[in-house]
């Protein structure tokens, strides 16, 4: 069987590898690089989601080994993915000789560009969705989807649209500074991946709170602590090159003379 879920993500990681790709061209990068590097970032990426997905869920996994590859049904963490991702993308470019900070700039808008539309697939699986709500907007959810304390309420918020809205304008206003790095005297390469961690790491750990399916580390949801750090290496990445350069620009100014 074809399942949505997969069309979705295909769906995403198309749309997302293009909209790189159109915006390496406006900044001077090499387009095809993108194609070269992708097979493997993609890979690199779903092997991550999924591995860190059974990973929180090792117990049912232990007990039903043949279902940890079985992609189609739903049980990709996004957060796993982006660590996995990037790994890769680094590797990849320092292998071949490619500015990564550069490449990050053009990067990170087609990520988000991805999750809007790969979001998508958790509406088809009927997953990722949040608490009982009663606004017009709310999604319906089958009973057997239902968590059971849920089990007779109507209409549920609809947290993967929530997302998929958030990362959609993300997208737009990261690629917007992509196109501006190369000539502005404020942003620097790099700035464009900052801004999408701490972006992101803020709307994830907003929508998990109202989320019904959260995979948990110790008492907390397991999106609360990487959202938390992905904030935290976010702002890193913006501020430490400043203060650094800032440092080495002391220095090495020319001596006054009395």
């Amino acid at each position: 069987d074809v399942r949505w879920y997969a069309l979705f993500l295909l769906a995403g990681l198309t749309a997302g590898l293009l909209f790189t790709r159109w915006l390496a061209t406006r900044v001077g990068l090499d387009p095809d690089w993108v194609w070269d590097a992708a097979p493997w970032i993609v890979l690199s990426a779903i092997v991550g989601a999924r591995l860190y997905y059974v990973l929180l869920r090792a117990d049912y996994f232990a007990q039903n080994p043949a279902e940890a590859i079985n992609l189609r049904l739903g049980g990709m963490a996004f957060h796993g993915s982006l660590v996995a991702g990037i790994v890769a993308f680094v590797i990849l470019a320092r292998r071949d000789k490619q500015p990564v900070l550069a490449w990050t700039d053009v990067a990170m808008p087609g990520v988000a560009m991805a999750q809007a539309i790969g979001r998508w697939g958790n509406w088809a699986n009927q997953e990722a969705f949040g608490l009982p709500t009663s606004l017009p907007w709310g999604v319906a959810i089958d009973v057997v989807n239902r968590p059971p304390q849920f089990a007779n309420a109507a209409a549920f918020h609809p947290t993967f649209l929530y997302e998929s809205i958030f990362n959609l304008a993300n997208a737009a206003l990261l690629g917007w500074l992509a196109l501006r790095v190369p000539t502005s005297r404020v942003l620097r390469h790099g700035d464009v991946l900052g801004v999408y961690l701490i972006n992101y790491g803020i709307a994830r750990f907003v929508i998990e709170r109202i989320r019904t399916d959260s995979l948990y580390i110790g008492p907390l949801p397991a999106a609360f602590w990487l959202s938390w750090l992905l904030v935290v290496v976010g702002m890193l990445v913006l501020i430490v090159p400043r203060v650094v350069g800032s440092a080495n620009s002391k220095g090495h100014s020319p001596p006054t003379s009395d």
